[in-house]
């Protein structure tokens, strides 16, 4: 039943619809949207308090701070961000430590969770979530949970020295001020129906996006397309002086399923031609399937589960199962997935096993590093 609700929200969520919502479906939609009226209403009340003051914003000296988030709920591509900006600026020589809310763990910590001090983590999924997990294993910087932004930060500034701190996910989080307020669009749907949640997909109504300095549209498919006028003008609109780039997001290579981020890796499209089964438990399950049929491997089946899915031992049995009864040669999944499915006990029923990393390109971080320093 939750499958099929999400389902339906998806289908009336996005702005481009191929065919009319059924009438059942329709109805639906209409029930939900004077909850999104409430909930737009308290959330631009939010940002309203806190404009005038009268929510406390607290602003951290010697460190740059800055936001990496969305207007939209899903995934656009925040956590790859995060991480291609931490990684530059730790080459470059920059102490950079990264600050997550921990959405996904299943048990909160009353303060500041240390997930890694450099040398990989020290938490697991279920206790700091899973982007800052993966960014941990990714990258030798501290790595910091906390629901009070504002401590992980002080904390990465007085323990470890950090010149620069990244909020992950942060730009509904309005109590510790930033230096910079990074928001990621995606250019195909960037606001999906323009009704939020539960209706629609925004997070909170648009005219929050006065609030952002720099604008990602985040591109997929291999290349760039061109965006409508329209909507850069609109972006414009609402925060005149904020910076608009264009950004393509894609798998760059794939690697063996428990060997270390970074190493060598393989190129999607050696793999052409060989039947896959795709497992994932991320917030745009779509274009992980789009791109790699694009680069020639058939799917054959993708079981596509929630958004920060916890694998257990039935999921595994499933998993399994699906793969030996098909004519699939080998397994892929993500970075997010690949540590929760590896502890469930993934390598005990497929053979072949992959792990696609997902990045932007290189050119496009080094220009928002440059922004940065």
């Amino acid at each position: 039943m939750r499958a099929n609700l999400e389902r339906h929200l998806r289908r009336i969520w996005t702005g481009h619809r191929e065919e009319p919502l059924a009438l059942p479906v329709l109805l639906f939609y209409w029930f939900l949207i004077p909850f999104s009226v409430l909930w737009s209403s308290l959330v631009w009340g939010r940002r309203w308090l806190a404009g005038i003051g009268l929510m406390r914003c607290r602003r951290l000296s010697d460190v740059k701070v800055v936001s990496i988030g969305n207007i939209t709920v899903g995934g656009t591509g925040k956590s790859p961000l995060v991480a291609g900006l931490a990684g530059i600026l730790s080459e470059r020589g920059v102490v950079v430590a990264v600050v997550s809310r921990g959405y996904g763990a299943l048990k909160r910590a009353s303060g500041p969770l240390l997930v890694s001090d450099g040398s990989g983590p020290i938490s697991t999924p279920g206790e700091a979530g899973d982007e800052p997990v993966m960014i941990a294993e990714a990258l030798p910087i501290p790595v910091i949970v906390s629901r009070d932004r504002y401590l992980g930060a002080r904390l990465a500034r007085d323990r470890y020295d950090a010149a620069v701190v990244i909020l992950d996910d942060a730009f509904q989080h309005l109590a510790v001020s930033r230096d910079l307020n990074v928001v990621l669009l995606e250019a195909a749907d960037p606001f999906g129906n323009g009704w939020a949640l539960p209706a629609g997909k925004l997070r909170e109504p648009l005219s929050a996006l006065k609030a952002a300095d720099l604008f990602v549209l985040v591109h997929r498919g291999g290349e760039i397309d061109p965006v409508p006028d329209r909507l850069k003008g609109l972006l414009r609109a609402f925060s005149r002086n904020a910076m608009i780039i264009d950004a393509l997001l894609g798998i760059r290579g794939l690697r063996k399923l428990g060997e270390r981020s970074g190493e060598e890796m393989t190129a999607l499209d050696d793999l052409a031609g060989r039947p896959v089964i795709l497992v994932s438990g991320i917030g745009s399950p779509r274009y992980f399937e789009e791109e790699v049929a694009a680069a020639g491997l058939p799917v054959v089946e993708h079981l596509a589960f929630r958004d920060h899915h916890r694998y257990d031992e039935g999921d595994i049995e499933r998993i399994g199962a699906r793969f030996q009864a098909s004519d699939a040669e080998l397994l892929i999944t993500t970075a997010k997935d690949e540590r929760k499915l590896v502890r469930a006990g993934l390598t005990d029923v497929v053979g072949e096993a992959w792990v696609a990393e997902v990045s932007f390109e290189a050119r496009f971080l080094e220009h928002v590093t440059d922004l940065l320093t």
